[in-house]
């Protein structure tokens, strides 16, 4: 179950706020975060969970590469928003 964590929240550092599991996830439209292991490791399986939930592939997108920057991080959270109510 993918969703089996996403009621958890966390302080984001990048957000300046408390976050769910959920917004970590898929906040890369669809994939997690590229903090996510550092932030979650304490308080779920997160490196069996991502393996589980998503492909090689999908995991080399969200963890490689340049990181966003906090603007391009809060407009994608706006879009997910959007996204969320319709």
């Amino acid at each position: 179950m993918i969703d089996q964590y996403d009621s958890l929240e966390i302080y984001c550092p990048q957000m300046g706020t408390m976050m769910t599991f959920n917004y970590c996830r898929r906040v890369q439209s669809g994939l997690p975060c590229r903090n996510a292991v550092n932030c979650w490791e304490t308080r779920m399986p997160i490196g069996s969970f991502l393996k589980e939930s998503f492909t090689e592939e999908a995991l080399a997108a969200a963890f490689g590469g340049l990181p966003k920057t906090r603007l391009e991080r809060i407009f994608a959270c706006v879009e997910e928003s959007k996204k969320d109510q319709g």
